[in-house]
């Protein structure tokens, strides 16, 4: 990692590399063509914020660069299993709302979403929880609210 040779320059990161760039306020068609080669047209430009959704950069907004902003370009995807069943997204971020409508049908209302956390205790995933994700992370759903003892259909006693 090297740092910016003019006390104007900052560094950014685009797609995991790291450029100098001097700081001030850019466009997304300015970053574009920080790398070489520039980030074609038919990509997205998104902006990496940290515990939050990532933000999608419309072409002629304008962003102001402080340093160490983390920009990228395309989002490979990641596989997940809900469920026991393989689903491939295209995001480094989902909330837990968004996880539940991956699997088709969705996540019924009346069942929780859960993270599996290998070697630890799993994680109860809330729609507004930010969960960054990894390939093969695992899900799981349960029934929302157990009544135990409540009469279940067609059981005798």
């Amino acid at each position: 990692m090297t740092k910016p040779s003019n006390p104007h320059q900052v560094a950014v990161h685009i797609d995991g590399t790291q450029y100098s760039h001097p700081a001030g306020t850019i466009t997304s068609a300015q970053i574009r063509r920080i790398p070489n080669p520039d980030i074609p047209l038919e990509k997205q430009i998104w902006l990496d914020i940290d515990d939050a959704q990532d933000r999608l950069l419309a072409e002629d907004a304008r962003f102001e660069l402080t340093g160490g902003e983390h920009f990228y370009s395309e989002v490979p995807a990641v596989t997940l299993t809900i469920d026991r069943a393989a689903y491939e997204v295209h995001a480094r971020k989902m909330t837990g709302a968004e996880l539940r409508v991956v699997p088709s049908p969705d996540v019924a209302a009346d069942r929780d979403l859960w993270m599996d956390v290998p070697d630890a205790r799993d994680r109860k995933i809330q729609d507004e929880d930010v969960i960054a994700l990894t390939d093969k992370m695992r899900f799981f759903t349960a029934p929302g609210r157990i009544n135990p003892g409540a009469a279940q259909s067609g059981v005798e006693r």
